[in-house]
């Protein structure tokens, strides 16, 4: 398997759509781990998770019980994970055909087992997400599972991207993976005046789709949105966003013309280059 790119096969986008809703639910109960038993924050950092190129899956924050442990979801598989601080595998549960609160139940067994307080286990998050149909009973099903795999490409590549850019920026976060909105994402401070309303910054990264693009995209996105001219992103195959927020988009159905991974990454790249310098210029 590539470490660096994963050759997209572009999947029917309408499969690619109703496999994200069913990982973003999913994803809510693997953040839940962070969220029940690590200190809150403002920024909801307890309950991030990350991608791991080893496992090939989401995973949570560690937390320290009698067994140190960690959520973390496989997207190829859809299945959700225990494991140690060795990686092994403590316990996992095939999401397909079950409840969340199946996956609660399952949760609840096997913490008590780790020596966690099982009853902090919740599903209470200080966000709104889509009321999709798992939320309310309905069980959890992938109608195509490649597209199930086409999305861990997507977190893969833009994590090896990420992790590529992000090394040559003094101000840099971690890549992260918000539950929010699914995405995962690197943010480049430019300016940190004690306030995020003043702050400089540009956020690099991927969402698997949402109410503004039924489909994934790549996204660069600077605070404050600019004043100046925006550059024409045609020849990298992006375009400028500018509803509700402002932003650098290449939608991922803009590279189903190349099938060589060289070309895939080399385009993505090359947009997330282009978009960054030119921000960093206007900002």
């Amino acid at each position: 398997m590539n470490k660096d790119w994963q050759l997209l096969t572009f999947p029917d986008v309408s499969d690619l759509s109703q496999a994200r809703e069913q990982f973003h639910q999913a994803i809510q109960n693997v953040s839940a781990v962070g969220r029940s038993f690590l200190p809150a924050n403002e920024q909801d950092e307890n309950a991030n998770l990350e991608w791991d190129f080893g496992l090939q899956r989401i995973v949570g924050r560690w937390v320290e019980a009698d067994t140190k442990f960690r959520s973390s979801i496989s997207l190829r598989k859809f299945e959700v994970y225990l494991v140690d601080e060795h990686l092994q595998t403590i316990s996992s549960i095939a999401m397909e055909n079950i409840r969340q609160t199946d996956v609660m139940v399952w949760l609840e067994h096997e913490l008590s087992k780790l020596g966690a307080d099982f009853s902090k286990i919740n599903l209470n998050y200080p966000y709104t997400i889509p009321e999709y149909a798992t939320a309310k009973g309905e069980a959890f099903h992938i109608e195509n599972m490649a597209a199930a795999q086409e999305l861990s490409k997507l977190y893969h590549n833009t994590a090896a991207l990420l992790k590529s850019l992000v090394q040559k920026e003094e101000n840099a976060s971690e890549i992260k993976c918000w539950p929010h909105h699914f995405d995962l994402a690197a943010r480049i401070t430019l300016l940190d005046t004690g306030d995020p309303e003043t702050s400089r910054s540009i956020n690099m990264g991927m969402s698997p789709g949402d109410k503004y693009y039924d489909e994934p995209y790549f996204y660069c996105s600077p605070w404050p949105y600019p004043t100046k001219n925006l550059i024409d992103l045609s020849d990298v195959k992006g375009h400028w966003h500018e509803d509700e927020w402002v932003g650098a988009v290449l939608p991922v159905s803009q590279l189903a013309p190349y099938n060589l991974i060289q070309d895939q990454r080399r385009l993505v790249m090359k947009f997330y280059q282009t978009s960054l310098k030119f921000l960093k210029e206007v900002l």
